[in-house]
């Protein structure tokens, strides 16, 4: 079965970890911020997304991307990696929230600790590090390097649990697909729908695919 990994990613190491995973599934790797490869889901049977996860937020491209992908995942199975820091405990219930979003035919879940560099975070970010510590008594400093090691044992789960998936059919194959010309939102019937869903767009806006 064929595998895509897509990543958001602020500082690189999210981007490491996806690699990493695709680098293991031999697969394709791109960025959700312009994911046209992936939204044509009738291609892959598993989709991995990977996204640095800071405090109880996680990153609204990946988000939006999924919103772009609502009611096509039904039949696909689809693993969540996130990477990031002082986070683990808040991880599943955003996670939870991506998956009420894909409604994929199973859902799994990956956590890995990510790196902190102080010196190269931005003003607004080093501020809001600021906050969080006077907020909580934590002390934030450098949390050290990336680790590919770790990101390779990640990638080696990943592709154990893809392996044990089950193939699911898809009613909708072989149907017309219709690509929203403004917001990329991809409908599969026979006629494109009167107003995309996504941007309210109307149906001329739509070219079958």
């Amino acid at each position: 079965m064929k595998s895509i990994v897509c990543y958001e990613t602020q500082h690189g190491s999210a981007k490491r970890l996806a690699q990493a995973i695709a680098a293991r599934l031999n697969c394709l790797c791109v960025n959700v911020d312009t994911p046209f490869q992936a939204e044509d889901e009738t291609v892959y049977d598993h989709l991995v997304l990977v996204f640095g996860f800071r405090g109880p937020y996680t990153a609204q491209l990946t988000k939006l991307f999924l919103e772009r992908m609502r009611g096509k995942l039904h039949y696909k199975h689809v693993v969540v990696a996130g990477e990031g820091l002082f986070s683990e405990k808040e991880f599943p219930s955003v996670a939870e929230g991506l998956r009420a979003l894909a409604e994929p035919a199973s859902f799994h879940t990956f956590f890995m600790k990510g790196q902190l560099r102080v010196a190269t975070l931005t003003m607004e970010e080093q501020a809001i590090l600021g906050k969080f510590s006077q907020l909580t008594g934590m002390v934030i400093e450098d949390m050290g390097e990336f680790s590919q090691d770790e990101a390779e044992r990640i990638a080696a789960e990943i592709e154990t649990t893809l392996a044990a998936c089950p193939a699911v059919e898809d009613p909708d194959a072989g149907k017309k697909r219709w690509i929203c010309s403004v917001c990329g939102y991809v409908h599969t019937a026979d006629l494109p729908p009167e107003q995309c869903p996504v941007c309210k767009q109307p149906a001329d806006k739509f070219k079958e695919m």
